[in-house]
């Protein structure tokens, strides 16, 4: 009997394999975050156990536990590297290389193939005890979900956005596979070639449709997949796919399922302390002491040198990302002498904030590490624990933003401006003390369709500042990098958009093709 572990790496795609063997064992799991080669897929335990180990690997530092929040940030606008800690210097410059790593490659592919032996194990049959419709549907409808998330990470990191495409510099989308690989045989012999972009997006809407469909509303909670989840990552995919029809179609759906979690301007920062944020439809759950990322490279540490808001005497983490000036000016706060580079340079004092209560999220650090900065405090030990904090990965805020963009942008095929501006002002009047009948609303009630579509994007920018966003929307916009003043700008048909696919993976495939320019 075999009796080695499974194992995901960040070896080459043709390596990446999870082996379930026939051994009738069934594993005890404690926590259930791995499954042994003894174990075949034929109980619930053990179907258990493998959702729960992909979600896992969700938590790794270069996926949700860190890389995909903190570097888009300083790839795009919103970040500048503080080199309190030497950490995403080279990323914050787009420095060429600098960017993901195939760790987000090689993890993705490694749990999407354990999602697929998993689909595989179900529709096969043989589970005991025999599980019923509702067991089958919570199953399925989570794997379909984490598959069309893994895909959706995938090729908006190694591939351009539909209706946003450098075509001289297209290598295409990322290979799919919908077929697990359980032997080492069928890993050697899989040499996929990247598949189109579209069908990419095709394959990722199908896989969100499906879970969908059978996931239901609160179901098991947020730490896991659910109806509303689904439905709003079905608005994001289909705005980035340019798809406004279907964008607004399940916007619509998740609104009128999610609506009442949107917070307000009084408990919109008691949000942000507490372990689960009201709004979060998904997030990533960091629960136990193993869990921990650490002071090295947890958001925590990366964003914020405080262990507790408002204390400065107190050092726990780096902050090696801070808002830059312009993320400063938007969110509203401006430093003691101005919003200079001479200013950003020293120690930060602030001199004034604006009624935007999303701007409280920061706040100036301690001096333990250098300089006082302003820093982000949305991941600062909400689950009681320094550096073990849940990862929101979808609110009920996007939603809204999103059916508000796919309304105003000139040539949609929903396009409504006065729904549009509904939909800002919806979230202005939850984010604004003194929105409403203010001269800002009243000047927001006089834009033109182009000042209508900015407002949104700039209502973008600061709602989701250091959530992870920026990047992807500047990419899928197909815009330019403006990050001056500290960096210079990065233009959209630079082939630093895109990062490299891992090298060991295209010398050991000819069919797949590296991207531009490496």
């Amino acid at each position: 009997m075999n009796t080695k572990k499974i194992y995901q790496t960040g070896l080459a795609l043709a390596s990446l394999l999870v082996v379930f063997s026939s051994c009738k064992k069934q594993l005890e799991i404690s926590p259930r975050q791995s499954i042994e080669a003894t174990t075949a897929l034929t109980s619930k335990d053990a179907i258990d156990a493998s959702i729960t180990s992909i979600y896992a690997t969700y938590k790794s530092a270069r996926l949700y536990g860190r890389d995909l929040i903190a570097i888009p940030e300083v790839l795009a606008d919103n970040g500048f590297a503080t080199n309190k800690s030497g950490r995403l210097l080279s990323e914050a410059a787009n420095v060429q290389g600098a960017h993901f790593t195939g760790s987000v490659w090689s993890g993705s592919y490694a749990a999407i193939n354990q999602i697929n032996n998993t689909i595989a194990a179900i529709s096969v049959g043989g589970i005991t005890p025999t599980p019923v419709q509702a067991d089958l549907d919570r199953w399925l409808g989570q794997l379909y979900f984490l598959r069309g998330l893994y895909y959706f990470d995938l090729v908006r990191v190694y591939g351009y956005v539909p209706g946003a495409v450098v075509a001289s510099q297209d290598r295409g989308g990322v290979p799919l596979s919908i077929t697990g690989i359980a032997t080492s045989a069928d890993a050697l012999a899989w040499k996929p070639s990247r598949a189109p972009i579209a069908d990419v997006y095709t394959q990722i809407v199908k896989d969100l449709i499906a879970s969908e469909s059978r996931l239901t509303f609160p179901g098991l909670g947020v730490n896991v997949a659910n109806k509303a989840a689904a439905q709003a990552l079905l608005s994001r995919v289909c705005l980035y796919n340019k798809d406004y029809t279907e964008s607004k179609k399940w916007s619509d759906a998740v609104i009128t399922l999610a609506s009442s979690k949107l917070a307000t301007t009084a408990n919109y920062v008691a949000q942000w302390r507490a372990e689960t944020h009201t709004e979060t439809l998904f997030q990533i759950r960091f629960a136990t002491p193993a869990e921990n990322i650490g002071v090295n490279e947890s958001l925590q540490t990366s964003f914020t040198t405080l262990v507790t808001p408002g204390n400065q005497a107190s050092t726990g983490g780096f902050g090696d990302v801070v808002p830059t000036i312009t993320m400063l000016n938007d969110l509203g706060i401006t430093l003691t002498g101005g919003n200079t580079t001479t200013v950003f340079a020293l120690n930060h004092t602030v001199a004034s904030r604006s009624t935007d209560v999303r701007n409280l999220m920061f706040e100036p650090g301690t001096a333990g590490r250098g300089n006082i900065k302003v820093e982000c405090t949305k991941y600062i030990g909400k689950n009681g624990t320094i550096n073990l904090d849940n990862v929101p990965v979808l609110r009920i805020s996007e939603a809204i933003l999103n059916r508000a963009e796919a309304q105003a942008t000139a040539g949609s095929s929903v396009f409504n401006l006065a729904s549009a501006l509904s939909d800002l002002k919806a979230i202005k009047a939850r984010r604004y003390t003194d929105y409403t009948g203010s001269a800002q609303e009243t000047a927001d009630n006089a834009m033109t369709q182009a000042q209508l579509l900015e407002e949104i994007l700039r209502q973008r920018r600061i709602e989701f500042a250091f959530e992870g966003h920026r990047f992807f929307d500047m990419k899928r916009l197909g815009r330019d990098l403006v990050k001056g003043p500290h960096y210079n700008n990065v233009a959209f048909t630079d082939i630093r958009i895109l990062p490299a696919l891992p090298q060991s993976d295209i010398d050991g495939n000819s069919n797949l093709k590296q991207n531009a320019g490496y």
